[in-house]
């Protein structure tokens, strides 16, 4: 039974917290370089200068993070777009779908191991992307 005793027990005992919940907004990111995105098994573009934000047409409850102290590790999931003038070049040569113009959407999942003094981390990242994209269903390697 919750006696009022009890809850004045449970306000007065400090705990420590281990993990933290926290969710992502206003994101947005500049590659520092082009890479190299595959078309087909033969044939790939170079994406140029990168620029992803948070998709505004993404689920909101993808954008969290999980903080875990005890353990060092953090991961997060977030959607963004992303834009880059690969895909223009790609569809002003005419042999593509103007569509693949719109922003790249994407899933994005961070397993991170936090550094020893918690002033950064280290991420290993998977991309998911969503139906309608250029890249929907592919595969890593």
């Amino acid at each position: 039974m919750l006696t009022m005793e009890a809850i004045t027990e449970r306000r007065n005992t400090r705990k420590v917290v281990e993990q933290v919940m926290f969710r992502v907004k206003a994101l947005y990111g500049l590659s520092s370089q082009s890479v190299s995105l595959p078309l087909s098994t033969n044939d790939s573009i170079d994406s140029g200068q990168v620029c992803i934000t948070i998709d505004p047409e993404g689920d909101p409850g993808a954008n969290i993070g999980v903080i875990d102290y005890s353990n060092s590790k953090l991961k997060v999931r977030y959607a963004v777009q992303a834009v880059f003038p690969g895909l223009h070049d790609l569809v002003t040569s005419g042999k593509h779908d103007p569509s693949l113009l719109f922003p790249v959407r994407v899933v994005a999942t961070d397993d991170c191991t936090l550094t020893e003094n918690l002033s950064g981390w280290h991420a290993l990242g998977c991309l998911d992307f969503l139906p309608g994209s250029l890249w929907a269903g592919a595969t890593g390697g």
